[in-house]
């Protein structure tokens, strides 16, 4: 007497048919084995790895697509930036304001993950880092009406954008394939020389108090806003790990062509009336535009290496 099939667990449903008919019935039994062995609390983190890998496939974010790929080449460059943005607006918020800042914004707990986020990545400890990462986008989101509730705070100004970058950084480290963590010493090497290069002009340049005109023979207190320096300092510390980033990646030529050809569309005079926080465009398109070129030379040399390494083995 034959045994009868065993019912498919519910969260195959979410593969693909193909992918779900040729291990549906490996996977049920996978999860009923965790189940019999670790019991119920064990089982239940087993379904949502199998859900995770499920949505991984539907999306095209797994490590075997080109988008999981990309996304944990841009992990180490997207969690530094992140993190000391959000290290910057926590100092700046500690210390009190001055009459320059007038009335802010302010949604603090919206800020603090994300240097544990740098500092579980910068250990090695990725599970880690994606679960601060998951905080860090549940409190973004939290934030948001916050950032309208308390617009008359005092501190330095927190605007949905920001909150809204932060919640997309945090998605990205979430999706980031969990086989391809960027753990390894050079990914590591990466975010912090970016965290050091990035977080000290910052920092400093967002608490040192300056002397700003205020009108003819008049000034009065300042400091810098940590926004103004992101946009100012940021384009110059990722060019070169962008880079290099782009001339690793097999798709790295398009992606910096495109980059190029972007930049010089955003300044020519029929480009899109694209508007930059601070009046950064010029310097977000000049060093976009030196990214792309560097990237697409780094791509042609690693290129022509190969095929003389593979020409002399042959």
């Amino acid at each position: 007497m034959s045994t009868p099939p065993r019912k498919q667990h519910w969260t195959i449903r979410l593969y693909p048919p193909a992918h779900r008919r040729e291990y549906g019935d490996e996977i049920t039994g996978l999860i009923a084995q965790v189940r019999a062995d670790e019991g119920r609390r064990a089982s239940v983190l087993e379904q949502a790895a199998v859900l995770a890998h499920a949505l991984r496939l539907r999306t095209g974010t797994g490590s075997a697509q080109p988008v999981g790929r990309l996304l944990a080449r841009l992990a180490p460059l997207v969690i530094p930036v992140a993190s000391v943005l959000s290290l910057t607006l926590l100092a700046v918020w500690a210390i009190p304001p001055l009459p320059w800042d007038g009335p802010r914004a302010y949604t603090p707990s919206a800020y603090a993950a994300w240097p544990v986020v740098l500092v579980c990545a910068l250990a090695g400890r990725w599970t880690a880092a994606r679960i601060a990462a998951a905080c860090a986008l549940g409190s973004a989101l939290l934030s948001l009406p916050l950032a309208s509730w308390t617009a008359a705070a005092e501190g330095q100004e927190q605007n949905r954008a920001t909150l809204i970058g932060l919640a997309l950084a945090a998605l990205l480290v979430l999706a980031t394939p969990p086989d391809l963590p960027p753990t390894a010493a050079g990914a590591r090497r990466t975010m912090a020389l970016i965290a050091l290069a990035l977080g000290a002009p910052l920092l400093v340049g967002s608490v040192t108090v300056f002397e700003a005109a205020t009108g003819p023979y008049t000034s009065t207190e300042a400091r810098a806003d940590p926004l103004r320096l992101l946009f100012f300092f940021g384009p110059l510390v990722l060019a070169f790990p962008v880079a290099m980033a782009m001339a690793r990646s097999r798709a790295g030529l398009f992606l910096a062509a495109l980059l190029t050809a972007g930049a010089v569309f955003l300044v020519s005079p029929l480009g899109l009336p694209v508007e930059f926080p601070y009046d950064s465009g010029g310097m977000v398109a000049s060093m976009a535009f030196l990214t792309g070129t560097g990237a697409m030379v780094r791509y042609t040399v690693r290129k022509n290496r190969r095929h003389r390494g593979t020409a002399a083995v042959g």
